[in-house]
């Protein structure tokens, strides 16, 4: 007969108790919700190639999905050309074809043109805001010179020379001079348009069309010699970028939320749990031992009570600086009070009880009833306050960094919130994209604890439950 398998005590009691928790549609929501940003939070790095400081883009560009909202026309994407084909019949070898490379050997060819290609399928009805490419090629060997130019061509429309014909004589590197990029006065001037204008709306037009770009290497008669096309590639620039957008140094905001969910939650957890400790030990303390401890923290407790949070919290952090650290420790310090007069009111209605009573007349000494007998009829408090306490953490933390008081090395949900200010990015005016992401994440985390504290608080107490 095989043995059965058990299971830890504590894991039991833990599987239970969740079982019970989801049974509550409070609960459920609030786990969910909790459960996707603790997701984000983790796979930060995997959820996005991007660090919050990397410009990706242009400024100001909405999230492409606005074009859902307002429709395609004038909006485009970030594309690019394929990879490229060669074209070389009866000219060349070739040969380690990569996406945009090839090595090409010609042995006495006859007078021709080699084609390298690469194809492109517009299918956006806005133009880029810019283009760039590049078209260089490596002459390790010729016999004599030959010719290179290089061109984008709308099929059937018109071709735009984007490195003019070129007599190459000897061996070494060469690519277009000007360089191809269209935000760059002397390429604009090449294909006839004033320095202050961009190029991008000329050659790729506001609609959908399919394009070629065209390196031709033109060789003489009897040509003998190695050429290799070692990067022909051409980027183009649309006007929205990703899920949610940029912000004003063209960094991409979802990767903002992303790592802000990090450190928002770390903040909240740390700071409420540092305050639920103290507020514990507090409570305690005063609620059992009484008299001049009792009356000394109270009125401690009290005087904090009646100075203003936020005001005092920003005092200090400009006093000490804007260190995460310091604003967790800060944050968890002066939010002690409200729960350690809580727990001290539980005191001091357990300490009259009669199981307090046997313990004392069996001998028990003070640390020995606060452990065994008293904290374990208060630590439902501990859980309920813990989910409800760390939103107004977070929160704080948020308004922090809105004033401009948080660490200027990381980003934070209230951080993103206070540049976007800083900036003048309202609703009604530019980057919508910008703000409400973080604004929304804030509080969709502080409900996510509120549920799932609100739960606890019906689950450990049966008044709630029965009136429910």
């Amino acid at each position: 007969m095989s043995k059965k398998s058990t299971m830890p005590f504590w894991l039991v009691r833990f599987k239970n108790f969740m079982l019970l928790l989801l049974k509550n549609k409070l609960a459920a929501v609030g786990l969910f919700l909790m459960a996707l940003f603790i997701i984000m939070a983790v796979a930060a790095p995997l959820l996005t190639p991007y660090s919050p400081f990397q410009p990706v883009t242009g400024k100001y560009y909405p999230p492409t999905w606005i074009t859902l909202i307002k429709g395609p026309v004038g909006y485009s994407q970030n594309t690019h050309f394929s990879a490229l084909t060669v074209n070389a019949s009866g000219l060349a070898t070739i040969a380690n074809v990569q996406t945009h490379s090839a090595d090409l050997t010609f042995q006495n060819s006859p007078t021709g043109t080699v084609w390298i290609v690469e194809t492109l399928n517009y299918p956006y009805q806005g133009s880029p805001i810019s283009f760039s490419g590049l078209a260089t090629i490596n002459v390790a060997s010729i016999n004599s010179p030959f010719t290179v130019t290089a061109f984008v061509d709308r099929i059937g429309v018109s071709r735009f020379p984007v490195w003019l014909p070129t007599q190459v004589n000897t061996t070494g590197q060469f690519g277009p001079n000007p360089r191809i990029d269209s935000s760059t006065g002397p390429f604009n001037q090449q294909l006839g348009i004033a320095p202050e204008f961009s190029s991008a709306g000329y050659v790729f037009a506001a609609e959908k069309a399919a394009y070629k770009y065209v390196l031709q290497i033109s060789v003489p008669s009897g040509f003998t010699g190695q050429i290799q096309v070692k990067d022909l590639e051409m980027n183009l620039t649309g006007n929205t970028w990703g899920i949610l957008g940029t912000d004003w140094q063209g960094e991409d905001v979802y990767t903002q939320v992303v790592y802000g969910a990090r450190l928002s939650l770390l903040v909240g957890l740390v700071a409420t749990s540092l305050g639920i400790g103290i507020g514990l030990l507090i409570g305690l303390m005063a609620g059992y031992l009484g008299k001049i401890v009792d009356e000394v923290l109270m009125r401690t407790a009290d005087m904090l009570l009646v100075i203003p949070f936020l005001p005092l919290l920003i005092v200090l952090v400009a006093t000490i600086g804007a260190s995460l650290l310091y604003v967790m420790i800060l944050i968890g310090i002066f939010s002690w009070m409200g729960f350690a007069r809580i727990v001290r009111s539980q005191v001091l209605s357990l300490r009259e009880r009669p199981f307090i009573e046997a313990a004392k007349a069996s001998g028990a000494g003070t640390g020995y009833i606060t452990v065994r007998h008293i904290f374990p009829n208060i630590v439902s408090l501990t859980y309920v306050n813990l989910a409800l306490t760390v939103p107004a953490a977070i929160v704080t933390e948020a308004a922090l960094s809105f004033l401009g008081l948080s660490d200027s090395t990381v980003v934070t949900w209230g951080s993103m919130l206070g540049t976007a200010n800083e900036q003048g990015a309202t609703v009604s005016n530019i980057a919508w994209w910008w703000i409400l992401p973080p604004g929304l994440s804030i509080a969709l985390i502080s409900l996510a604890f509120i549920l799932i504290g609100y739960a606890l608080d019906e689950l450990f107490n049966p008044r709630l439950r029965r009136r429910r």
